[in-house]
């Protein structure tokens, strides 16, 4: 966006949307500001309200959904009930009349604590029902049977375990409400049997709206992560499958987060030792009213700067734009290489008067020092290179006269007479002193000079092989390009293991404009920071000419790309073990001046 605003455009086009965007800047910061800090309060104030209104709510339905686990819970006090459902009913028993007084005292207790139970069902330990009481005969209807959601599992229920849900009857065709509980020894854990309340579905649903106010929204799951009643369907996928604690929990507390678009705030709590899981959904509908307010008076605010900053720009910049197309014309004059271009003055005193007889002094001394200059560059270009040709290691001299010496005394063969050829031809190829360039042929010549020395001293240890085309022999070259890099494969190849047969491939190809010499052996390579750290050190250039360092790879790269020009010079490539690469690409040019 910004780039397609200011890149390509006139000066006038800049200044406008320059301001414009600088005065905008303050002014979305006051926005963002205002707009946090009224939806932070209103936040606020909502959380405060929501968290007293879901503390009542959970209070009052935990108390409705304790009021049934306590009733039956109190069976325990009624030992004749028990023993019913642990033995079964044996009408022959003389007790019977006491069992019948002991159900009966027990229904009136668990209907007096909850009005709206209409039946009760007791089932033993062998799962059969053992007794019933219903509010009216039209429920000694309602069974639990294999039409009843979770018929199988009510009877065996974990211990201080509790389920609920909700379904219509069949038989009296109305929603019903059913809480089952499965009562246990609570030292033994030995099952007694089970406790299975109804309640009516409007009486239930009755309650359960009695708590709620609109538009928040109810919803209650049992431990199985059913959703057994909801005030509304508004919402659905905002609530989670309730997922029941391991341990009981009997905190009243309950936790409120928004949504991810913060327009829905949710409280959750455990009820009835979290046998229940309860969702309260508050609709932030006034925070989302108020960021919609707040959008619209910032998208106005926005318009109104905008085209007043625009105008104002579009005024300013006519005082502005006009000396600066002017000065951009006398530089495109310079550009096509009129240095004595001049601007007439202006006769105001601002910044862009200042600019103009900046440019006026600087096309002046343009022209009196771009000869100057630019011959002196081509000096010191010149300086560079002869002082890099004059880095001659004299170790190698010395080393072959030693040598030339210790054959003449040990051996007194005709081959000092070769190796003093070669040598001389070598002192001439070094110290000539006309023309830096050379040829292909020459610097093969002088390296195979060097390389019959060095076969003198090594004997079997080294051997050499050149693939040349012949149409490259007169390829122009500088000197000294191939005898220092040989020079440093046989030091570090035969310098670390003498019985090692050294082999060396010399080849040159041509690839297109440019001549490719690659220089390969078998030695022992490097190891891989050695080799990161060589062509580290070829990548940049050396900080000073005269670094005190012999004439080898780095020297031979420098020297390349000063006469040729970056494209050209040095890559290395080695592996330990398989041996060292090193490719010399230079461009092809047959030579027009006399050599040695």
């Amino acid at each position: 966006m910004i780039k397609w605003l200011f890149m390509n455009r006139s000066i006038r086009t800049k200044i406008v949307w320059s301001n414009m965007v600088i005065s905008l800047v303050p002014l979305l910061i006051l926005s963002y500001l205002f707009y946090q800090t009224s939806t932070s309060s209103l936040e606020q104030a909502m959380i405060r309200s929501s968290d007293q209104n879901a503390e009542y709510v959970s209070d009052n339905l935990d108390q409705y959904f304790r009021n049934l686990s306590t009733s039956a819970l109190q069976v325990y006090g009624f030992k004749r009930v028990i023993d019913l459902m642990e033995n079964g009913t044996n009408y022959s028993d003389a007790n019977i009349m006491d069992i019948r007084e002991s159900l009966a005292g027990y229904y009136r207790l668990v209907v007096s604590n909850n009005a709206d139970i209409i039946k009760i069902t007791v089932l033993g330990s062998d799962n059969t029902v053992q007794d019933s009481w219903s509010r009216a005969d039209s429920y000694n209807v309602i069974e639990l049977n294999d039409q009843v959601p979770h018929y199988r599992e009510i009877p065996d229920l974990p211990f201080q375990h509790s389920l609920m849900f909700t379904y219509t009857d069949p038989v009296i065709e109305q929603d019903l409400f059913v809480y089952a509980m499965t009562i246990y020894d609570p030292f033994y854990k030995k099952k007694f049997g089970s406790l299975v309340f109804y309640v009516k579905g409007k009486d239930f649903y009755k309650k359960m709206e009695k708590y709620n106010r609109s538009p928040n929204v109810i919803v209650l799951q049992n431990e199985r992560g059913e959703t057994f009643y909801r005030t509304s369907e508004a919402y659905a996928g905002e609530v989670k499958p309730y997922v029941r604690p391991e341990r009981m929990i009997d905190s009243h507390a309950h936790q409120l987060h928004f949504s991810q678009n913060r327009e829905l705030l949710t409280s959750t709590s455990y009820l009835d030792h979290a046998n229940v899981g309860l969702s309260v959904l508050y609709p932030s509908t006034e925070l989302a009213d108020n960021r919609r307010n707040t959008l619209r008076i910032t998208i106005v605010v926005l318009v109104l700067v905008m085209l007043v900053i625009a105008g104002f720009s579009l005024l300013a910049q006519q005082f502005i734009t006009r000396p600066i197309q002017y000065l951009g014309k006398a530089m495109r004059a310079v550009r096509r290489g009129k240095f004595n271009t001049t601007l007439k003055p202006n006769r105001w005193h601002d910044d862009l008067s200042e600019l103009t007889a900046n440019f006026n002094f600087m096309t002046e001394k343009i022209q009196e020092l771009i000869e100057k200059e630019y011959k002196m560059q081509l000096r010191n270009k010149e300086a560079q290179f002869l002082a890099l040709q004059m880095q001659i290691n004299p170790h190698f001299l010395y080393n072959t006269l030693q040598t030339i010496g210790g054959k003449a005394v040990l051996i007194g063969d005709y081959e000092i007479h070769e190796m003093c050829r070669a040598l001389g031809d070598m002192f001439r190829y070094s110290f000539y002193e006309g023309n830096m360039e050379s040829t292909l042929g020459q610097e093969l010549a002088h390296l195979n000079n060097y390389l019959y020395i060095q076969q003198l001293r090594f004997e079997e240890s080294l051997k050499t092989e050149f693939e040349v085309q012949s149409e490259l022999m007169d390829c122009s070259m500088i000197r000294f390009m191939l005898q220092p890099i040989m020079e440093n494969t046989i030091v570090h190849a035969l310098g670390q293991e003498d019985h090692h047969l050294l082999v060396i491939g010399v080849t040159a190809v041509r690839e297109g404009k440019d001549v490719l010499i690659v220089i390969r052996d078998n030695g022992t390579g490097m190891e891989t920071e050695k080799l990161a750290e060589l062509q580290a050190a070829l990548a940049s250039p050396a900080p000073e000419v005269f670094s005190g360092v012999s004439i080898g790879l780095r020297n031979v790269h420098e020297r390349i790309r000063l006469f040729y020009g970056p494209p050209y010079g040095l890559t290395l490539d080695s592996t330990l073990g398989e041996g060292t690469i090193v490719k010399i690409r230079i461009p092809y040019k047959k030579t027009g001046a006399e050599h040695v």
